[in-house]
Parts: structure tokens; C-alpha cells; sequence
């Protein structure tokens, strides 16, 4: 393993930020340090809220294009496939919190290691400076599906030739950006259940019309194109490669070995049910007319329960919006001295981190560099023409690269003594990452153009 020195803890412990991330429970106590936490098991865990707080994580946009790609890959590789995606994709997360754990173990870097943490470990400053700017960027990836989904929501239940997605996407865009000034997002906790019944309520709607209005077709009349599976993988990968959340909530958890078994029982319940979601979604609508949409929620005919499902999914979506795009800025504050030092709401509190924080930042720069990073999000969400491409090339170009690349290759530095069988599986899931990666990504761009 990684020859490690117990000061070389000690030390980062008093010159390093903790990220902190807004998307779970509990997540917006602040850095943590060693009185308050301790690698002999001081925490009480909590595999119930840790349990919880994965389903919401993946809980999003994903799920609203996983009929679409099933309908790009076929019924039998679409539904067998995001099995097997998410699979692969707990096991490495599953090697991604076996490195954090050994972090701890070594006594060396923060308490609480985050994804760049682990990889300035094993690959130095450029490795953290890598893991850093992809998280960024597909969290703000993210950000941008949730304002397309606004804008088809919101264009669909207002119905007027007008008022077009991308125009409701810069209605929209105020009430999001004061969201983004709070300095806290412990003020938008009360809408992590709203959230999950919104989508719950949209999901079970969808399904709803399609046994009420539409047929299963016997399974011959049901076509595909299999040169469309690298736009099926990248939807999946968009879905299930959630690495970036999975280390919060484990922390949050109060036993990260423990916490292992917790993710594997939500990745059953979340595979299970989205499994499922899209394979009803797909042999219903597949006869819709155009085909199946990208975004599924467009099926829905006009009326007021369908209204009401958009409205939820517009206030889910806004609500989140903030959630994800606070954790990527947690990211670079915490990586990133210069941005710590400018864009930090409380630059100061370094100097004095028990010192009560107001609601609003009195630092001008904070709402500066927020609305110049929310309005590109906003310019790049209004160009997009089909949400599943754009999911299936941020799936294959970063969060495939963030969950059947990097882990292994962690895993591999971590461990070099672990046996031949497992060098021989991790090198294999690194080469199918790399090969999936690009002939997604190519695909992705050439529908997109």
C-alpha cells in the first residue's frame, strides 16, 4: 500500500477544507474535525437515513430518459443491460469507499476523504486537480438536464406557441439564481421529500396513461437499431455512476464499512424499481406517436392531474437545481485555494470557523460568480434540441470516466498487492470504461449535430 506518515495526517488536518455536500441529511454541519470525530467508532450509525439519502441522490433527471434509452437498445439488452450497469457500478463504488476506508486506517489526509482527497492520494496534486474539475463539470452538467426538464415542463403546461422551452428556462432562471445566493442549503432540506413524491407521483402517472391508453404489442413489432446501444449506455451511465454523492452520505453515515452493505441494498431498490419504470414505459409508448420521447413525462395528455404532475416536477427540479449546483461549487472551494479565498460566502471564517454565519453573504464576489456561472447554464440549456443525446454524452464522456475508470485505477494504486483475479477484473472494467467512453461519445455528438 501507500507508504503514509501519521504527522502527514495531523498536518492536513489543520491546512485542509472539508467538502462538504449539500445534496444529503446533515450534510450542511460544516467541516468536521477530530474532537468531533474519530476513527475509533465515536459515530452512532445510521443505516436507515444513509439508506434514504442514496435512493434520493439518484432520484432526478435520469430516470425520465431511461425509457427512451431502453427504446435505443432494445428490450432484452435496454432492461438486462441497466442490471448490469448498475452493478458494475456499485462494485466500484464499492472500491472507491474500500480506498477512503484505507485513507482513514492510514491516518492521512482529512477525516472525512472526499473523491479528490483519494485521488490527490494516489495520483498527487494533478490526480485531486482532474477528479476535481470532472466533478465540477458534471455537476454542472446536471444543473443544465434540470433546466431543460424545467423548460419542457413548464412550456408544456403553460401550452402556448410563445412560451417555448427555452423561454421558460429564462422565466424560470430568477427565482433558481436566488436559490443559489443562500449560503446555507440546510433551508431547502424540507424538499428532499417533495422531491421524491414529485418524482414517485410523475413516474406512476406515466405508467398510469400508458395501462389506460396504450397496448403491449406482441414483442416481434417492437423494433431497434443496436447501433443506438452506445446512446442507451450513456443514459444508463448518466443514471447509475453517482460516485461523486456516494462518499458524503457514507461519512454522513457514521460507519463507512458498515455503509457498504447499506449501498448495495439501495442500488437493488433503485435498479429494481427503474428497471422496471422503463421496461413498462417502453413496451407501452414505444408505439407513440414520433416514438418515444426523450423526456417520458411529454407523453402525458392535457388536463389538470397532468398539469399538476409538471407543476410538481417544476418546483422538484427547481428546488434541486441549487442542491447539485452548491455541491459542485463545494468541490472547488474545497480544492481550490484562490476560489476559497474570493468566492467563499465567508472568506473569513477560516479565522474563526465557530463563529455564527449570517443568512446571506456580505461578499459581493459570491453572487457575482454565481450568476455568471448560472446564466452559461443556462445559454447551454437552451441550445440543447433532445435531452437523451445530451444525457447519453455527458454519461459516456464524464460520469462513465468518474465510475469504471478512476475507481479502479484507485483501487489498483491503493492495493497493488491484490490478487491476479482482481487486477485482471479491474483492468478489464478500465478498458470496457475507456472503450464505452468513446464510441458513446462519438455517437453522442454525431445525433446531436
Amino acid at each position: 500500500m501507500i507508504n503514509t506518515v501519521n504527522s502527514e495526517y495531523e498536518d492536513s488536518l489543520n491546512t485542509s477544507r472539508v467538502e462538504k455536500s449539500p445534496l444529503i441529511s446533515g450534510a450542511d454541519r460544516g467541516t468536521v474535525t477530530t474532537e468531533q470525530t474519530s476513527l475509533v467508532s465515536g459515530n452512532t450509525f445510521s443505516p436507515v437515513p444513509a439508506f434514504w439519502n442514496t435512493v434520493k441522490a439518484f432520484a432526478g433527471a435520469g430516470s425520465f430518459a431511461l425509457p427512451w434509452a431502453v427504446m435505443n437498445a432494445g428490450l432484452w439488452i435496454g432492461s438486462i443491460g441497466l442490471v448490469a450497469i448498475a452493478a458494475l457500478s456499485n462494485y466500484t463504488m464499492t472500491l472507491l469507499l474500500e480506498c477512503s476506508v484505507q485513507m482513514k486506517k492510514d491516518r492521512v489526509g482529512p477525516e472525512r476523504p472526499s473523491f479528490a482527497d483519494i485521488a490527490k492520494r494516489a495520483f498527487g496534486r494533478y490526480g485531486e486537480m482532474f477528479v476535481c474539475f470532472m466533478n465540477f463539470l458534471v455537476t454542472m452538467c446536471i444543473c443544465i438536464s434540470y433546466l431543460i426538464l424545467i423548460g419542457v415542463n413548464f412550456s408544456e403546461l403553460v401550452n402556448h406557441h410563445a412560451w417555448t422551452q427555452n423561454v421558460m428556462i429564462w422565466i424560470t432562471l430568477p427565482m433558481i439564481m436566488c436559490l443559489t445566493f443562500l449560503t446555507d442549503m440546510k433551508y431547502l432540506g424540507f424538499t428532499s421529500i417533495f422531491g421524491a413524491l414529485s418524482l414517485i407521483l410523475a413516474m406512476s402517472t406515466v405508467m398510469a396513461y400508458g395501462f389506460k391508453d396504450y397496448s403491449v404489442y406482441p414483442l416481434k413489432d417492437y423494433s431497434v437499431n443496436y447501433k443506438n446501444i452506445p446512446l442507451w449506455f450513456g443514459n444508463a451511465a448518466f443514471f447509475f455512476c453517482n460516485h461523486i454523492v456516494v462518499l458524503p452520505i457514507s461519512h454522513a453515515s457514521g460507519d463507512q464499512k458498515r455503509y457498504i452493505r447499506v449501498l448495495d441494498g439501495a442500488m437493488i431498490f433503485i435498479t429494481v424499481i427503474n428497471t422496471i419504470f422503463a421496461v413498462i414505459c417502453y413496451l407501452y409508448y414505444d408505439h407513440f406517436p414520433g416514438g418515444i420521447p426523450s423526456v417520458i413525462v411529454s407523453v402525458l395528455p392535457d388536463g389538470v392531474f397532468s398539469d399538476i404532475v409538471r407543476m410538481c416536477v417544476v418546483l422538484e427540479l427547481s428546488c434541486s437545481f441549487p442542491l447539485v449546483f452548491g455541491s459542485g461549487i463545494a468541490v472547488v472551494d474545497s480544492t481550490i485555494d484562490l476560489y476559497h479565498k474570493h468566492f467563499n460566502p465567508y472568506p473569513a471564517s477560516d479565522d474563526n470557523p465557530e463563529a455564527p454565519k449570517p443568512f446571506l453573504s456580505t461578499n459581493w464576489k459570491f453572487y457575482v460568480i454565481r450568476v455568471i456561472l448560472v446564466c452559461i447554464l443556462a445559454a447551454v440549456a437552451s441550445t440543447i434540441k433532445n435531452f437523451g443525446t445530451y444525457l447519453s454524452l455527458i454519461g459516456s464522456l464524464m460520469l462513465a470516466v468518474a465510475g469504471f475508470i478512476i475507481p479502479p485505477l484507485l483501487s489498483l494504486k491503493f492495493f497493488p498487492n491484490q490478487s491476479l483475479k482482481l487486477k485482471v477484473i479491474h483492468y478489464s472494467i478500465i478498458v470496457f470504461g475507456v472503450i464505452a467512453t468513446i464510441t458513446g461519445t462519438i455517437l453522442s455528438i454525431e445525433s446531436m449535430v
